[in-house]
């Protein structure tokens, strides 16, 4: 074969240098025969018409707002309009405007149809929607572009964080605006899967904590701490971007990343008091700061406490003590005690002995393990904000409801334990109880128990009555929150809706895999529900906490 071709190439070389290039090239074209059997047609043509279709040039809009665009299509002249009258494909994306350096690439979609009828979740900024209109027949395609201007709407209302129903084992938050839960709202809007539709990515984790933290006045400044059991993250307040990684809100991470427990301690009101607590892999960290009027967060958690000798630790803390003599108080579980560390000291330490003539019970032995708890009525209310702990504990099968002052007291104080009320024969259900939420203004607690929801006057001592029952029998109550916020100055200046009545109640429907929230205004002294008025709305998974947003609205 070799051979074959080198004479051929010999016999070439040989006539090319008699011949001119032209007269090689026009034999070689000679030499070729074309068998080619072609069938022409003309190309289809595709148009996009906005004219008169009452499309803008351009849009501004809030997030989550539904865009709705129906511009005209032709195909070879005709105007579609069904999906069968021509082989057509649709694609609406949004993209930023913005290009360069440090410029999102990420380009979402927003609908598959020629009518665009959808919801915007891209976070503030300056967009272009583009509608590209593909021919099946040949791939070739047309375009439709639209600048879109998104503004933000993330301010002060209600947040409500929960296990998705449709991907078990990660988490999402939602965040509900009405005039009950929104100062000056006359609107009732509520956005879900907020952290997927911003981020992009899942939340990985069953929910255990929703807190935003108030560091400072000044708007974007703080963020909201979400937790689940696998791991902390932040996200901006007024786009919950993700903002902070777990190993972002340490100064030096550890490498074991399971928090069990996020929170705060210090009601604002003492200068310099407030602290970030995290109780992660059974250690306690925490992040002293400084509420500011301007400035955000320039701290972060240090080394943990030193805790040779300690048990396993309950997921609590108690959030608002109104005294620098506690850093952090925690419950040991396994030794049945609490424990504090002082303000800004490094170790936990049991408190001093207490007086049982005086006290209801020995905060340094109780003989319980805590289930449930919440902050609530206290030694005074408004702007002091000194408000007790209330814990429901079990010893063995029985139940009580245990009081602690960490408010007014110290360490060596003897009467820290104020009040022990058995619930046995009172509670209803008692044992089955799967959420608790304190009064900061009258006394009693609610607790939610199968598809119900009690409210016991622990003053009284008069059985628990019945204030709630889910529409549905395979509806469980998952949370119930009462509309308060830990903040002293915030709490005590009216900028909480609704403050102390209003309640939130959560529940689950398994066999539909469907949550729900329902709201009700409440007697802020009795607890008794108003069910004149409510709102009822949709969660797409099991909710497990809930807590008011912070805004200087």
């Amino acid at each position: 074969m070799k051979h074959y071709i080198s004479l051929i190439t010999h016999h070439f070389s040989l006539l090319s240098s008699h011949l001119s290039l032209p007269a090689v090239l026009l034999l070689l074209v000679g030499c070729y025969e074309d068998k080619g059997n072609y069938d022409y047609h003309e190309l289809d043509t595709v148009s996009i018409d906005t004219l008169d279709a009452g499309i803008q040039p351009e849009y501004a809009i809030m997030r989550y707002d539904t865009l709705h665009l129906e511009p005209r299509v032709y195909f070879n002249g005709s105007q579609v309009a069904g999906s069968d009258d021509a082989p057509l494909d649709y694609l609406w994306t949004i993209y930023s405007a913005v290009t360069g350096v440090g410029a999102s690439s990420r380009i979402d979609t927003l609908g598959t149809e020629r009518i665009l009828h959808a919801s915007v979740p891209t976070t503030g900024g300056n967009y272009i929607v583009q509608l590209t209109v593909t021919n099946r027949n040949d791939g070739i395609r047309e375009f439709f572009r639209l600048p879109v201007a998104v503004s933000e709407v993330f301010d002060g209302g209600w947040l409500v964080f929960y296990e998705r129903a449709d991907r078990p084992g990660n988490s999402d938050v939602a965040l509900i605006y009405n005039p009950w839960t929104k100062l000056n709202a006359n609107y009732n809007r509520y956005y879900t899967n907020l952290y997927e539709d911003t981020n992009g990515e899942l939340l990985p984790g069953r929910p255990v904590r929703c807190l935003d933290i108030a560091v400072s006045l000044a708007s974007g400044n703080n963020y909201i701490g979400l937790c689940t059991d696998r791991t902390l993250v932040g996200v901006s307040e007024n786009g919950i971007e993700k903002a902070l990684a777990f190993e972002d809100f340490f100064y030096d991470a550890p490498s074991t990343e399971a928090p069990v427990w996020y929170g705060e301690h210090g009601s604002g009101v003492v200068s310099g008091q407030s602290s970030e607590i995290l109780i992660n892999d059974n250690h306690v960290y925490t992040n002293t700061y400084s509420f500011s009027a301007s400035s955000g967060r320039s701290t972060r958690f240090g080394v943990h406490k030193f805790d040779d000798g300690v048990g396993q630790l309950a997921a609590w803390n108690a959030e608002v003590p109104n005294t620098l003599s506690y850093g952090v108080v925690v419950y040991d579980q396994t030794y049945h005690r609490f424990l504090f560390a002082g303000y800004n000291q490094a170790q936990l330490e049991q408190f001093g002995p207490q007086n049982l003539d005086l006290a209801a019970f020995d905060v340094n032995d109780t003989g319980m393990e805590l289930l449930l708890a919440d902050w609530g009525r206290g030694t005074s209310q408004a702007v002091s904000l000194r408000p007790f702990d209330y814990l429901l504990m079990a010893k063995g099968s029985e139940r009580y409801l245990a009081v602690t002052n960490f408010s007014s007291t110290n360490s060596l104080t003897e009467n820290i334990g104020v009040g022990l009320y058995p619930l046995d024969g009172l509670c209803p259900q008692i044992t089955e109880a799967t959420t608790l939420a304190a009064s900061h203004v009258g006394s009693f607690v609610y607790y939610g128990a199968g598809n119900k929801v009690y409210n016991f006057a622990y003053d009284s001592q008069q059985p628990a009555t019945l204030a709630w029952t889910a529409p549905s029998e395979q509806e469980q109550v998952t949370c119930v929150r009462i509309m308060k916020y830990y903040h002293g100055t915030v709490y005590g200046y009216g900028l909480v809706p609704r403050s102390d009545n209003l309640v939130h109640i959560a529940t689950w429907n398994e066999q539909t895999r469907e949550g729900h929230l329902y709201e009700y205004l409440i007697n802020p002294a009795s607890g008794i529900l108003n069910t004149t008025n409510s709102y009822d709305y949709v969660i797409p998974g099991k909710v497990k906490d809930m807590a008011w947003k912070f805004s200087m609205q």
